[in-house]
């Protein structure tokens, strides 16, 4: 379990983003710090699920040996009755769970003559196992409560990632605005100066489809900051494997329908607020821990279908787990394709 536990170990140190340099480049470095705190984050949540399952398997085991030390306790002690009986001994074995090993085998060693031994000797057996099995509990724990601090640790770590990000945002869509507002005043000045020169038919204005924020031929499902890692198939709580990517971002940013298609909205204790999308390539996408739903039935691509949240089991972890199930069958890493778009 060290090895886990090291694995944990791994210490971030944010750096903080450039300033007056190349903007490309400060979003880019930006986003990949992000990028690489969630991957740590991904892994520190794997290791305390495996820590866990180890655990629950430790104490069902130390659970079978006391039960198992219960059932030959009637079989030695009769033992000890028979000693009495053949040989007029008053000795008494105790059973004591605060004996000393030391004396638990002297004592056990003062009926190996007589014959039948087979139950002292898996008794014996059983003890040690028991001390072996307590001690391994112990440790165990000790490793849960590393696991959950690092954790804990690597979650906060993320999270400022992820404000990082959202500020080197903001700076960029400002730029953004800025610079369409200035393309505006030059569009503007020209079409007066065009319209004094010759007076021309105007093309009539085209109205963005309500709800749609995005456009692409295939669109990130989280429009805002964000961070992900290819955490597919990595250890989950109770067992499971990831069977997605979790795309970590601030709670209430947009989420949009990544092609056309219809969507279905669904709940449940696991997952929280989740959405189902029939896309019209075929394929079936799968979002949960939603915050809230927006539109819903059939929906184009880009539409804002929910808010990124934390419902389900995911208290206090803002994200969304996103699924892709080719032609509806079984799901896929879908890593390269987040990794592609968004």
């Amino acid at each position: 379990m060290a090895t886990l536990v090291a694995a944990l170990a791994l210490v971030l140190v944010p750096a903080a983003p450039a300033r007056g340099g190349d903007p490309v480049k400060d979003r880019e470095a930006a986003q990949a710090r992000a990028n690489a705190a969630a991957a740590r984050f991904a892994k520190a949540t794997s290791a305390l699920a495996k820590v866990e399952d180890e655990l629950r398997s430790l104490e069902a085991k130390t659970a079978t040996t006391r039960s198992r030390i219960s059932g030959l306790e009637g079989q030695v002690k009769q033992v000890a009755v028979n000693s009495y009986v053949r040989n007029g001994s008053g000795s008494v074995f105790v059973f004591d769970n605060d004996l000393s090993k030391t004396s638990r085998q002297q004592a056990l060693a003062r009926y190996v003559n007589l014959g039948n031994t087979d139950a002292i000797d898996d008794y014996r057996a059983a003890r040690e196992d028991l001390e072996a099995g307590s001690a391994a509990v112990r440790k165990q724990m000790n490793d849960r409560r590393a696991a959950a601090a690092k954790l804990q640790q690597q979650k906060t770590a993320a999270y400022k990632e992820l404000t990082r990000l959202a500020a080197v945002e903001k700076q960029h869509l400002a730029r953004l605005a800025a610079e369409r507002e200035a393309a505006a005043r030059r569009a503007a000045a020209q079409k007066a100066a065009a319209s004094r020169a010759a007076v021309r038919p105007s093309a009539p204005a085209v109205a963005r489809t309500a709800g749609v924020i995005a456009k692409g031929e295939w669109i990130c499902p989280v429009q805002g900051p964000r961070a992900f890692s290819n955490d597919w198939g990595q250890p989950r709580s109770g067992g499971r494997t990831h069977q997605g990517n979790d795309i970590l971002s601030p709670r209430g940013t947009p989420v949009v329908a990544s092609v056309g298609g219809t969507v279905k909205h669904h709940n449940s204790s696991l997952g929280g607020l989740s959405y189902y999308l029939k896309g019209n390539d075929g394929h079936t996408y799968f979002g949960t821990h939603l915050q809230g739903f927006a539109a819903g039935g059939q929906v184009a691509a880009g539409t804002v279908i929910g808010y990124v949240g934390d419902s389900g089991n995911a208290r206090g972890t803002p994200h969304l787990h996103f699924e892709i199930h080719p032609n509806g069958g079984g799901a896929v890493n879908p890593y390269s394709t987040l990794s592609r778009y968004c």
